[in-house]
């Protein structure tokens, strides 16, 4: 906190997409001719930060609230809806705000990731280089990964410091079909019979990408007793990726992994309306 109590920000990013129907727009039953369409996103950058001086049972300590959040207003004509409680849930695991100013606000005011806490004062900024106190942290951002006419893809990051070796930092991407109204999961992109199959594709996409024989994913310190689900799953730059945070399938040092899968890699599994966000050339 620099002058104020709360600082909140939103800068508006307004754009209009221009296109000419073919490639993905003909896969998803665009036009065939080279007419331009336009397609305008209208988002919100809002950001909050909140500095607080804690009493705790076992030290004073000081702390950092901070969020970032590319609030989307406008996709096209979809419905946003779903998108936005989405956003709300992932970054918060807010179910009740009826506003992302609400959220906001909900989340900088909240101390409870600290036990313990016997006095809380709201301060203007955070004391540096004095080693007598322990300086934490909670940050949130959610930031745009990638958009079209038909899907958008946000990354929310969520890190916490509260003292110990590192902070602690989780990463849920996710891809939202703007035609659908829906954030996309193994199971409402992959049919039913061929799920079983998406697994095997993972790992020997996390081998190629480690440069292993994909019998040897073990030794390149990968967990392989956990290696027995998909990641989180999204879609950014015409690839497919399954997202794994840390501790999920290998060590804290080897950080975040993406494993990167290619379209037709997956084709068969996919399916049709979600095959349609891929640029493939194969319609």
């Amino acid at each position: 906190m620099k002058k104020s109590f709360y600082y909140l920000a939103a800068a508006i990013l307004s754009t209009t997409i221009a296109c000419s129907c073919g490639g993905k727009g003909t896969a998803a039953g665009g036009k065939s001719d080279n007419a331009i369409t336009n397609f305008a996103v209208k988002e919100v950058i809002k950001t909050a930060d909140k500095n607080y001086r804690l009493v705790t049972d076992y030290d004073t300590v000081y702390m950092d609230l901070y969020t970032s959040i590319h609030w989307p207003e406008q996709l096209g004509d979809a419905d946003l809806k779903v998108l936005q409680d989405s956003i709300l849930y992932f970054a918060y695991g807010d179910t009740v705000s009826t506003s992302i100013d609400k959220a906001i606000y909900a989340y900088i005011d909240d101390t409870s990731i600290v036990d313990g806490i016997k006095e809380s004062v709201v301060v203007d900024s955070i004391p540096q280089g004095d080693d007598r106190t322990m300086a934490y942290f909670g940050n949130v951002t959610v930031s745009l990964v990638d958009l079209d006419e038909y899907m958008v893809t946000y990354q929310v990051m969520n890190s916490t410091f509260l003292g110990g070796a590192h902070p602690m930092t989780a990463i849920c991407p996710f891809t939202y079909d703007l035609r659908n109204g829906r954030v996309l999961n193994v199971d409402n992109m992959f049919k039913a019979e061929a799920r079983d199959s998406v697994m095997p594709v993972v790992i020997n996409a996390l081998a190629r990408q480690l440069d292993v024989d994909p019998m040897q994913l073990e030794k390149a310190g990968i967990f392989t007793s956990q290696l027995t689900y998909p990641g989180n799953p999204y879609i950014a730059n015409n690839m497919l990726y399954f997202h794994y945070n840390p501790y999920d399938i290998a060590p804290y040092a080897a950080g975040m992994i993406d494993v990167a899968v290619y379209p037709y890699e997956v084709a068969s599994m996919l399916k049709p309306d979600v095959l349609d966000l891929f640029y493939l050339g194969i319609h």
